[in-house]
């Protein structure tokens, strides 16, 4: 039995690479925020630049790879959705270590821009978690990708499919089930799967076909001593206790269509409507107050009407966001004022991640821009892939290395010196 744990022990181990990176365990790293703390990373790239490996991918999809040790973790669905993968690869040269796939026959709407296994997997070394809707949510062995648990949370139907995250809390995962006719928040022991706690959204459930409904990933954010979850919804904010699923503070304003994550920084929490929408900006909150801050704390909102996909990042009293059919735009954190705009005259779904003082996005074609934040557009870089490679994926930042989804392939890029 001792020699069995300490086998163990080692193979744990040995998912964790020498280095002082964190990883990028779930959608957007560590904290969820798009920002990497890491340096040397490359600017310059293309097909047969500074590409370490690729990896063909069986079908396209819309999910971005997590990275914990010396494996890269991809979801990844077959063409017509029966089925639905979870493959785990080698870090160090692209090589698949295994892959577990799971059959979904049932009829399951959604959109040909938005394949099945949208939600991007979340790690925490030990186990890789995984929510594809309908067909529920899971849980592997990062080890050798053996079943854990699994859970039928229910049907989830909509004509546009699903794109939320899981995301890691403490000994749970939660899981936002959105949109459709039936919306809940739950959260699920990690070890176990079963129900910590589930909140009923069920005034925010429409018809399939309604152009109404949230596609976000839940963004966590320590508010003093007090955690908060905050997810933009249809017409408004809010903001959930993650230990209890109970609603803590609401602020109005917002569409009937949100795509992308809260963003929260230097006193300011930003929310962006999808499809035809505004956007708000309010002053955050203190950790005691609580209830409707619409009046109290809105301070302002911007009724463009715009499609906003792609989830972006606050820096330097700046948020930076992208439009769905190109406009880059840079905004005033506390006016809401658009400070400059660059078309990027592509459709850009992919979030803003900032590394080494610079924001990375990533368009449909495959094009990464690198630019410098600031007071007008500074172009560093473009770096594209082949034409035929297109995708919806958003970077992940890890030892210096970049790993990138498309359609057709994992890509791994960095300095081959």
């Amino acid at each position: 039995m001792r020699l069995r744990q300490l086998l163990l022990i080692c193979l744990i181990l040995s998912l964790v690479k020498e280095s002082n990176s964190v990883g990028w365990p779930e959608w957007r790293g560590p904290k969820g925020d798009g920002i990497s703390t890491e340096t040397r990373f490359p600017v310059n790239w293309s097909s047969d630049q500074n590409i370490l490996w690729s990896s063909p991918l069986p079908a396209p999809g819309n999910s971005s790879p997590v990275v914990f040790g010396d494996r890269v973790y991809v979801t990844c669905a077959n063409d017509d959705g029966t089925e639905r993968s979870l493959m785990a690869f080698n870090r160090d040269n692209g090589e698949l270590i295994w892959k577990q796939t799971k059959p979904h026959p049932e009829p399951d709407p959604t959109h040909p821009t938005n394949p099945w296994c949208a939600p991007s997997p979340a790690t925490d070394g030990q186990t890789v978690f995984v929510w594809n809707g309908s067909a529920g949510a899971k849980a592997y062995r990062a080890i050798d990708g053996s079943l854990i648990w699994e859970r039928d949370l229910g049907d989830f139907v909509h004509q546009w499919g699903h794109s939320s995250s899981p995301r890691l809390f403490e000994d749970t995962v939660i899981i936002f089930g959105s949109p459709g006719p039936r919306v809940i928040l739950t959260a699920l022991d990690k070890a176990t799967g079963e129900t910590v706690w589930e909140t009923n959204l069920s005034h925010l459930g429409s018809p399939p076909t309604e152009l109404k409904g949230s596609f976000v990933t839940p963004f966590i954010w320590q508010n003093g001593d007090r955690p908060e979850m905050l997810i933009p919804l249809p017409n408004y904010l809010a903001s959930f206790d993650p230990h209890s699923g109970e609603e803590i503070w609401r602020c109005h304003g917002l569409g009937n269509l949100t795509y992308t994550d809260a963003m929260v920084g230097e006193g300011m929490i930003l929310a962006f409507s999808g499809y035809k929408g505004p956007s708000l900006g309010m002053r955050a909150p203190s950790p005691t107050e609580k209830g409707d801050l619409t009046d109290s704390h809105r301070i302002w909102i911007n009724d463009a009407v715009e499609q906003r996909v792609g989830s972006g990042l606050i820096l330097d009293g700046r948020y930076y966001v992208t439009g769905r059919k190109g406009p880059l735009k840079c905004g005033d954190i506390r006016t809401g004022e658009i400070l400059w705009r660059e078309d990027l005259r592509e459709q850009v779904w992919s979030a803003i991640n900032l590394a080494q003082g610079l924001l990375y996005v990533t368009d449909q074609a495959g094009i990464t821009r690198i630019f410098r934040p600031g007071d007008r557009f500074e172009l560093v870089s473009k770096n594209s892939l082949t034409k035929e490679d297109r995708g919806n994926s958003t970077i992940a930042f890890v030892d210096g290395q970049l790993f990138l989804r498309t359609h057709k392939n994992l890509y791994t890029i960095g300095s081959k010196e």
